[in-house]
């Protein structure tokens, strides 16, 4: 493939810093990955749980209580289960309001807010562990920072218990900004450790004579090369691929009452992993990622002064416009196109609206995904 040459009619424009990542192999390079770092086992998921309950202690940043009348029916349901039983009348006044609704407003107790807590129960975790939980503000407290969560139970999508959360948002993760500055509106955050297991999600593993491995990102070549590479290493017949995304392996004759074992020894092989092409673009920062055998057919490319030539011995533009436009040569590699866009200056937000071009006028042979 012939080298590119670079035309730059304008040597006035500014040099500005292009903003990218590129993953590009050589051609006919393949990517060797352990199967235990692309896949999964069937069975061996994560579990999500959710849960409703309060953070108190908050600096008069909680929920007002004349918008978010369920914090307060929360506060009052959770004292008279702890024994003590709360006459709204003496709060309020007994000709306070005309309805239940209207005297739980008019109590103020503005360092109560009502939060939703979410976690995620690994696979095989054991009553007595420990898991992250995330609070995320319900009514309109202006902040969390500070506050304390209650004991809360966490719930599976079954209903039952597998995990309670009790914290304290000072441990939480959002508590500072980006530039390490206290953040004053923290509404949500994570509180590490908060969560303790209650009960563990039986998996039946140790009697399992048949798995299934399930490829993160499914690709029919990748599958085909795990059950090649299984067999190879226990046999034929050890694995069959089931579809683009999964593949189900044997216990073998080598392993036999030993499961735990076999995984880890199906995990630790490795395999040619290909994958689609694929360019993906941040229109924010403009960076470009941009995946093995990108390619492009052939292309006139112009814009603003700036031209850009990749010799193309088998394709010359009409005279027309020959003198403005500079062709890419077909099946060229991106990263030559990249290459001199780069040595030209050319600014991430130009290299965006390139690509974007290229998808427009169906010369990028590769997957286009745009993050805004």
């Amino acid at each position: 493939m012939n080298s590119p040459i670079v035309n730059t009619k304008n040597r006035s424009r500014v040099l500005l810093t292009l903003v990218m990542a590129l993953i590009i192999a050589l051609p006919g390079e393949t990517i060797g990955a352990r199967i235990k770092d692309i896949t999964s086992i069937g069975g061996m998921r994560e579990n999500q749980l959710i849960g409703y309950g309060l953070m108190v202690g908050l600096k008069n940043s909680g929920d007002s209580s004349h918008k978010t009348p369920f914090t307060i029916q929360t506060l009052l349901s959770m004292l008279k289960r702890l024994g003590t039983t709360v006459d709204i009348r003496q709060i309020t006044g007994g000709n306070v309001g005309v309805s239940d609704t209207r005297q739980l407003s008019d109590v103020r107790v503005e360092n109560v807010a009502a939060v939703m807590v979410t976690a995620t129960l690994p696979p095989f975790a054991k009553p007595g562990s420990k898991i992250d939980v995330r609070v995320s503000s319900l009514g309109d407290a202006k902040s969390l920072e500070g506050g304390i969560l209650l004991l809360t139970p966490l719930k599976g999508a079954d209903g039952n218990v597998y995990a309670v959360a009790q914290g304290s948002m000072e441990n939480s993760q959002n508590s500072k900004s980006k530039r390490g500055r206290r953040n004053k509106s923290v509404t949500n955050g994570v509180i590490q450790n908060a969560g303790v297991v209650e009960k563990e999600v039986v998996i039946d593993f140790a009697s399992k004579t048949n798995f299934q491995v399930r490829l993160n990102i499914p690709d029919f070549t990748t599958a085909n090369s795990m059950v090649t590479a299984v067999n190879a290493r226990f046999g034929e017949g050890s694995a069959k691929g089931l579809d683009g995304g999964t593949i189900e392996v044997v216990l073998s004759e080598e392993f036999k009452g030993n499961p735990f074992g076999f995984i880890s020894a199906v995990e630790s092989l490795e395999v040619e992993k290909d994958t689609i092409a694929k360019v993906i673009l941040n229109e924010k920062t403009g960076t470009v990622v941009i995946g093995q055998n990108v390619q492009i057919n052939n292309v006139a490319i112009s814009f603003g002064e700036t031209t850009v030539e990749i010799k193309n011995p088998y394709y010359t533009p009409p005279p027309s416009i020959k003198e403005k436009l500079n062709v890419v040569q077909k099946n060229t590699d991106i990263k030559e196109l990249v290459n001199a866009l780069n040595a030209l200056g050319v600014s991430p937000q130009d290299l965006v609206s390139i690509f974007k071009s290229l998808r427009a006028a169906g010369a990028l042979n590769a997957e286009l995904e745009i993050i805004s």
